[in-house]
């Protein structure tokens, strides 16, 4: 990705869990989908995106809208799409929770866990996408829980050969460190504000094992051709 792999001292490392943090429309979708249809397109690497907010379809719109043929990229089994949305919409209009995927569950996060950790193993994956952690957590009233979790969704994927993107929203006090960021080996951390009318984007990379990263912010921008990290210019 342009400017992305310079800031962070030639990329993710494979085995490792990345936070991809930042509010609504800060490009957290765009950045992860671009990452997957690079990896396919440029490098013939297998990727899934795991969704447990939007429809596959919704998904593929995505990728569509910046000119990225997933349809190609699952018709030849590269990239796969999983739906893991613990809320669905009957024929009927009524909201349900998708017992299929918490029902008798004892341990948070872990028939999510296994079944991403399971298309990975079955496509070889290189490159994995959960959208999003947020979405997840909500699922269960308990912080340690969550913790514990996620604890354990980390350690699964760490031991795949592939890198994780982990979509978080941060909304709130800034003090407050979520707990994906501090048990994910990498956060990326994407903002936007508004100044007279104009949009400014920003990203930085908070932390990375691993990796002599830049932690400077940098601008950014999300065009139709998808994420662009301007390296020479310091926000």
């Amino acid at each position: 990705m342009e400017g992305l792999d310079e800031i962070l001292g030639g990329g993710f490392v494979p085995g490792s869990c990345v936070t991809i943090s930042g509010g609504p429309g800060s490009g957290k979708s765009t950045l992860c989908s671009q990452f997957l249809y690079h990896g396919y397109k440029e490098l013939g690497e297998n990727g899934v995106y795991v969704t447990c907010t939007e429809s596959p379809e919704e998904i593929k719109n995505n990728f569509r809208d910046h000119g990225w043929d997933i349809d190609e990229a699952i018709r030849k089994g590269k990239i796969k799409i999983l739906d893991m949305r613990p809320v669905l919409a009957t024929e009927s209009g009524l909201i349900t929770r998708n017992e299929a995927l918490f029902e008798g569950e004892t341990i948070p996060f872990s028939v999510v866990a296994k079944g991403t950790l399971d298309e990975i193993r079955r496509s070889h994956a290189r490159r994995v996408v959960l959208d999003s952690i947020t979405t997840i957590a909500m699922q269960y009233s308990g912080e340690f829980q969550v913790r514990q979790g996620l604890l354990g969704l980390v350690q699964g994927l760490s031991n795949e050969d592939c890198v994780s993107l982990l979509i978080v929203e941060t909304i709130g006090a800034k003090n407050i460190i979520p707990a994906e960021w501090a048990l994910s080996h990498g956060v990326v951390l994407l903002n936007y504000t508004s100044e007279a009318a104009e949009v400014i984007r920003s990203i930085q990379v908070v932390k990375m094992r691993r990796t002599a990263h830049d932690q400077a912010v940098y601008g950014m921008e999300v065009s139709k051709d998808g994420i662009v990290v301007h390296t020479d210019v310091k926000v």
